[in-house]
């Protein structure tokens, strides 16, 4: 069995967002919330954005509001939680096969991708099975980045050892 005492990270839906740093990766999270409730993901942006030609956002195509909505989920983390929790509700094989691979690993996923406060929650990884998460090796037959977000918002993501790298880093720097 994995060890799991390590510390629960928990930070709001909008910073699993902000890790999504491949545009493609993040259009393809949005893309299928947007087109199941576009009126209500357009009522959650902030409203700095204008689509020229439309007073009211909800009513622009898809291909105009992906990337405001793209960018919206990194500030809002109500939105953000909506993007994520249709994601993984929509991505059942995936969520059954990295739930697979975790527990093969000693890992037991939980059952849903955020808290009732809209809170992801996770625990470290050993180092070598975060390693094969970040190389791609983890489930090689799979998307690697749609991997590491399922495998996050099942409750399993990076490792111990990767902060403390971060944190030393930092010192040498100062």
């Amino acid at each position: 069995m994995a060890d799991q005492s390590n510390e629960k990270q928990t930070h709001p839906a909008n910073a699993v967002f902000a890790l999504m740093d491949d545009r493609n990766f993040r259009y393809a999270v949005v893309r299928p919330a947007l087109e199941a409730d576009k009126a209500a993901l357009a009522r959650l942006t902030t409203g700095k954005h204008q689509v020229r030609g439309f007073r009211n956002i909800a009513r622009a195509p898809l291909s105009m509001l992906l990337p405001i909505i793209s960018e919206e989920a990194n500030l809002s983390a109500e939105l953000a939680a909506r993007v994520l929790s249709h994601w993984f509700d929509a991505e059942v094989d995936l969520r059954n096969t990295v739930g697979a691979k975790l527990k093969e690993l000693g890992y037991e996923p939980g059952t849903a991708a955020l808290d009732e406060e809209g809170n992801a929650n996770w625990l470290p990884l050993q180092k070598e099975h975060a390693d094969l998460q970040f190389d791609g090796a983890f489930l090689p037959d799979q998307d690697q980045n749609a991997v590491m977000l399922m495998s996050l918002l099942l409750g399993w993501f990076g490792s111990e050892d990767d902060e403390e790298a971060d944190e030393d880093g930092g010192d040498a720097d100062s």
